[in-house]
């Protein structure tokens, strides 16, 4: 299994016009729908108003670079790109273990 994390640092004040515009363009959606999706989720950390993370498990790191390079993550990047303070970090990593 593949795990991206994306780690948003947005404009003060910003972060719901990102969340907003993550829902708008239906990025978790549109990530459902692509062959080798598992799971994902938008989070918010409670102690910092100016970050988000979106975190995304696939069944493959080819799964995952096919839907990094498609159009609606290009989408979404070239549209949340004004409402942040630095550039998105982008970390891939295979799950070695895990309990549920």
């Amino acid at each position: 299994m593949t795990r991206s994390y994306v780690y948003l640092h947005t404009k003060p004040g910003r972060r719901e016009e990102v969340v907003n515009a993550l829902d708008r363009l239906e990025v978790l959606t549109a990530a459902r729908d692509q062959p080798g999706f598992l799971a994902a989720e938008i989070q918010a950390p409670f102690d910092d108003q100016n970050h988000l993370l979106v975190w995304t498990s696939w069944a493959s790191p080819e799964h995952y670079e096919r839907w990094v390079a498609g159009p609606a993550c290009e989408s979404m990047f070239r549209e949340i790109a004004d409402l942040l303070a630095a550039e998105p970090e982008l970390r891939v990593y295979r799950v070695v273990d895990a309990v549920q």
